[in-house]
């Protein structure tokens, strides 16, 4: 697997999201250190983005996680671990 960057934009409701529902300290430190914009984009390597969806699935199958936002952002990130493509155009 390649070391390729991909670059992920989120919305503030997506943000909230994945610093309530993910592990993942890449995430978390690049959201902390971002102001507060209609669109953050940070950059996650291919691993960090199937680790990524897979904490949002884990929310929902193991712990009971039944926000209609984590379900929508679970799909995207499913989307952009298979694409690449971490745009918000290429998902809304």
């Amino acid at each position: 697997m390649s070391s390729r960057k991909i670059r992920l934009e989120l919305l503030p409701h997506e943000r909230a999201a994945l610093l309530r529902w993910t592990m993942n300290i890449e995430v978390h430190d690049q959201l902390a250190a971002r102001p507060d914009q209609d669109v953050v984009t940070i950059s996650l390597s291919e691993v960090d983005v199937h680790w990524v969806a897979g904490d949002l699935t884990h929310a929902i199958v193991k712990l009971g996680c039944r926000e209609e936002t984590v379900f929508d952002l679970s799909e995207r990130l499913d989307y952009v671990d298979d694409t690449g493509d971490g745009s918000l155009s290429a998902w809304y």
